[in-house]
């Protein structure tokens, strides 16, 4: 049977060969600045310049400076290719809200400064003996005020 089928082949069916590949060489270091393409690459290149200079890279700076290039790039999209390069600082979390065991202590230091006069203390007694005229008609009225609670 194998020589049957032997004689049944095309003759055109030589083996195919694979083409060759060729190596394709990449260059080295960055891309040049005439191959910058991307709206983010434009925006990273003009934000290191900005900071180059000392400044703060602001997206609406970026936008006009970009403008009188002839790119039009959205404030919102400055801002976020900024965020994603490292060039402005991320949110900061809000701190979880406080537990019971912080009001408890915060009741505690409360009960302890009882005999302690505070300057909200000092304050709201000026403003009592100025109401007075003076001190001393103050703290007479005060000292009949505790008589009458005793």
């Amino acid at each position: 049977m194998t020589a049957d089928h032997a004689d049944k082949k095309p003759a055109n069916s030589a083996p195919k060969k694979m083409p060759a590949t060729k190596a394709v060489k990449k260059p080295a270091g960055k891309k040049p600045a005439e191959t910058i393409t991307s709206k983010a690459d434009l925006i990273r290149k003009v934000a290191g310049i900005i900071k180059a200079k000392g400044e703060k890279p602001r997206p609406t700076e970026i936008v006009k400076i970009l403008a009188a290039e002839g790119v039009t790039v959205a404030a919102a999209q400055v801002s976020m290719t900024l965020k994603a390069a490292g060039y402005r600082p991320l949110r900061k979390r809000r701190k979880g809200k406080k537990t019971d065991e912080g009001v408890a202590t915060k009741k505690a230091v409360v009960a302890g400064r009882v005999k302690q006069i505070s300057i909200d203390d000092l304050l709201a007694a000026k403003s009592v003996s100025g109401a007075f005229g003076s001190t001393d008609k103050a703290i007479a009225a005060l000292q009949a005020l505790k008589q009458f609670e005793g």
